[in-house]
């Protein structure tokens, strides 16, 4: 499985530059100083929160890929089974 790697720089200026492709396609739409603030603050909050959801969904992935591959070879056989150590009992009194 590929490594997936999760930038939150990358993630904002993709918002960024969406968000201000649809105000310039709006008509009568001027992106003033506030506007552009606004757009930068909200974008770094929206692109940490996408990134952790994709950092938790990578690690859900391989959680059951890692399970569903035991599964499998437990099936076929491969997997060895560990035997269980006994307790060693002690001497009366």
């Amino acid at each position: 499985m590929e490594k997936i790697k999760i930038n939150k720089k990358d993630i904002t200026t993709l918002i960024v530059e969406s968000v201000n492709n649809t105000l310039n396609s709006v008509e009568n739409a001027k992106s003033g100083k506030k506007l552009k603030k606004l757009i930068a603050k909200t974008s770094k909050k929206i692109a940490s929160r996408v990134a952790d959801q994709l950092k938790r969904d990578e690690k859900r992935s391989k959680r059951i890929t890692k399970s569903l591959v035991g599964l499998e070879n437990g099936l076929a056989g491969k997997e060895k089974k560990k035997e269980k150590k006994k307790k060693s009992e002690k001497a009366p009194k």
